[in-house]
């Protein structure tokens, strides 16, 4: 990581809410107080995420300073970064998944119970946005499973509530390849509609309620073309 990003990550850590002085001495947790400590590292890295633009641009120096303390003290709490930055993002998307899965338990059948997950993924990015950002928008680094990831869990809930409303429907769409697709265009509503306001976007509800349609929808084999005659 070249200075300046760490210069430019430093001048947002200073900009965070503080508890002590930046550069002071954090006095030492008595005992029974490290998960005090994990939590603010968490929380520093949480803001800190909200504003980069790679997982890489983070650095240990610029965590421990959100948070008031030292280099050293992170080691106490965690063994390395992707540590770190594996307990924020079980956070956030648990927070996610929770808010899906209240969303899908009112409905009256699989494929209402879908067009209320895909509002609420929407109205979550839209109340969280820098929490959606540092989920979605931090470029990430490749790992070999996903399923063991945070995020793995909450896209389980989706291809769930995918697969229930394919059967309901009696489609023969396969359900991952449903489940990624919806999941790209909710994302891409999401993105879009913030970065883009001027546009005269339909409204919000129509929008998924069209796509969860398509989605899900039957596709029958088209009937053959007439031969004609002679």
């Amino acid at each position: 990581m070249n200075d300046e990003v760490v210069r430019q990550q430093e001048r947002v850590a200073g900009a965070l809410p503080q508890k002590r002085a930046v550069g002071s001495p954090r006095r030492r947790n008595k005992r029974g107080q490290g998960a005090r400590l994990r939590q603010e590292l968490v929380e520093a890295a949480r803001h800190l995420l909200m504003t980069a633009q790679r997982e890489s641009e983070l650095s240990i120096r610029a965590v421990t300073r959100a948070a008031g303390t030292s280099p050293q003290s992170f080691y106490l709490q965690f063994a390395t970064l992707d540590e770190l930055l594996y307990a924020v993002y079980a956070i956030e998307f648990e927070s996610l998944r929770e808010t899906i899965v209240r969303a899908a338990a009112g409905a009256d059948d699989p494929v209402a119970a879908l067009t209320a997950v895909g509002r609420a993924y929407c109205g979550y990015g839209q109340e969280h946005p820098g929490r959606y950002r540092a989920m979605f928008g931090v470029r990430g680094q490749a790992h070999p499973q996903w399923e063991g990831l945070p995020g793995a869990q909450t896209f389980a809930v989706l291809q769930d509530a995918v697969s229930a409303a394919l059967q309901y429907t009696a489609s023969e769409a396969e359900p991952f390849l449903a489940t990624t697709t919806l999941w790209a265009g909710l994302h891409g509503i999401v993105t879009l509609r913030a970065d883009r306001p001027a546009f005269a976007w339909p409204e919000l509800d129509d929008m998924i309620a069209f796509l969860v349609r398509r989605l899900v929808a039957r596709v029958g084999r088209r009937p053959a073309r007439p031969v004609p005659p002679g």
